[in-house]
């Protein structure tokens, strides 16, 4: 997210800097979520201190943690949609665009969907969880070619 706002048109580096900002929240959520469940958590179970512990395990539906999971991926997906602005050139940048912005609209539409159903928190994390590591692997690959040709194009005007 900071190559891609880094890399933004002046005209587009607002939304790129809020993506980044979604991004670094999510980063924070993520982090904490994760190091309290392996430094308090799993200790805690492995020494037998379970007492009042199950609204702090991820294995608990109605838990702390993966309420926080699924904000933290939820706040990715914000970042994608406010990051997607950026892309607006040929056919490879439009697929990045269409891939976050697709991920947003994944994201709220299982929310709202799941929710009416009757589905509990573990479903929607499932599906968003699922849907950002299946955007970061594919828009990481796009982005990577995307980098590389504007390498090549600013190598080139160097030479002449």
């Amino acid at each position: 997210m900071a190559c891609i706002h880094h890399n933004a048109p002046n005209d587009k580096k607002v939304f790129s800097q809020i993506g980044l900002s979604f991004a670094l929240m999510y980063a924070a959520i993520i982090t904490i979520d994760y190091f309290i469940q392996i430094v308090v958590v799993e200790p805690s179970i492995l020494s037998g201190e379970t007492a009042n512990l199950s609204l702090f395990t991820e294995y608990n539906p109605h838990g702390i943690f993966i309420g926080l999971e699924g904000l933290g991926y939820l706040m990715m997906t914000m970042a994608f949609l406010f990051t997607a602005v950026v892309f607006a050139g040929g056919r490879l940048e439009r697929a990045i665009r269409w891939l976050f912005v697709a991920s947003f609209v994944i994201a709220v539409g299982s929310l709202v969907s799941l929710s009416l159903l009757g589905y509990g928190i573990v479903a929607f994390e499932v599906t968003i969880l699922t849907t950002n590591w299946a955007v970061l692997i594919a828009s990481g690959v796009m982005l990577s070619v995307l980098f590389r040709r504007a390498m090549i194009s600013v190598s080139r005007s160097k030479k002449n």
